[in-house]
């Protein structure tokens, strides 16, 4: 079969290689999925640039989820059988042709279900419910603003607010982005490359504050959050894309200089929190919480609670330019790869 390797740090053009490998055999309790598309996302990028310190040693296969079907069970499997289609937690390995895995960190899913909308439901939909429920809890009515609304995550987060009957405010990077983010529901969308979010939030909100902040950027927009939340405000960090903005070593300390002190102290005086999610995290160390979470999307779905989102369909030999296209900020909701 073959799998995609990360074999040097760098520009997306040059990162890469595909290798044959041997085909992965299922333990009994395990289960092989032949790959229909995997994701991409973020951390994939950052991997890539050599600043995600999660990632493998190199050579290693990148991908955090695939869409597929089950082509092989172990003797033990019990949840799964062979012609499923299934989205699945394959926490590193996915860009690959088939994936092995415990069959818990696989899914059933409907044979129409968008496979863009599947691959989400692993990363972006589970970073967005584990955030907005779990992390914290957003109540109705509350003030949030989400970061870079039109991503993948953005748009999941969206649609979890929606559930929450928040009042939504989103940032983005176009003027077409805008134009997503009151189709998806987003009641006031703001491009931060033709105004000042801040200034724009100040004049809609008066002497009220935001109540909560979902942040995938990092750097300054950490402080500059915590400065805009009132008591008992809530900034919820989950990436830390503003880093990538520079290659120069210098200039990325002192981003990572802008994220701000905090004492815990202070933080209590004012009843403001700040909270980190990282889903891989929650996936080695709490993996049925990450399964609960999952099951929990795709019960939603099914309700017709939550809609399909957007995204991007590559093929496998456009996986350099679906990289540099969400490095860029080139994109509306997921990306994937299909073979």
């Amino acid at each position: 079969m073959k799998s995609i390797y990360l074999i040097k740090y760098g520009k997306a053009s040059e990162a890469f290689e595909t290798r044959e490998t041997p085909m992965p055999e299922p333990k009994e309790n395990e289960v092989r999925i032949k790959v229909e598309v995997f994701g991409l996302n973020f951390a994939d990028v950052m991997a890539r640039r050599g600043l995600y310190q999660d990632c493998p040693p190199l050579p290693c296969v990148l991908g955090y989820e695939v869409v597929g079907r089950i082509e092989a069970v172990g003797s033990q499997v019990k949840t799964l059988i062979v012609g499923d289609r299934v989205a699945a937690f394959t926490h590193f390995g996915g860009y690959s042709e088939y994936v092995v895995m415990d069959e818990r960190g696989a899914s059933k899913i409907t044979e129409d279900m968008p496979a863009v909308f599947a691959a989400a439901l692993i990363t972006q939909y589970c970073t967005a419910y584990f955030a907005s429920m779990k992390a914290t809890t957003v109540f109705e009515g509350e003030n949030v603003l989400v970061h870079a609304a039109a991503g993948g995550l953005g748009t999941a987060l969206v649609q979890m607010l929606t559930l929450r009957k928040a009042v939504i405010f989103g940032t983005c990077s176009s003027d077409e982005k805008v134009e997503y983010l009151r189709t998806i529901g987003v009641h006031h969308p703001i491009n931060y490359k033709t105004s000042d979010y801040r200034e724009e939030i100040k004049k809609i909100l008066g002497e009220r504050k935001i109540d909560v902040i979902f942040d995938s950027l990092g750097g300054k927009y950490i402080r500059d959050g915590v400065s805009m939340m009132g008591p008992c405000g809530r900034i919820v960090c989950l990436g830390g894309s503003e880093l990538l903005s520079t290659a120069n070593p210098v200039i990325r300390i002192w981003k990572m200089l802008q994220f701000g002190f905090y004492h815990p102290g202070l933080l209590m005086m004012v009843s403001k929190a700040i909270i980190g999610v990282n889903m891989l995290k929650v996936a080695e160390n709490k993996p049925e919480v990450l399964f609960s979470v999952l099951n929990e999307l795709i019960a939603l779905e099914k309700k017709g609670l939550i809609k399909h989102c957007a995204g991007k369909e590559y093929p496998v030999a456009q996986l350099a330019e679906a990289h540099a296209a969400l490095e860029n900020r080139g994109t509306i909701g997921k990306v994937v790869v299909r073979w």
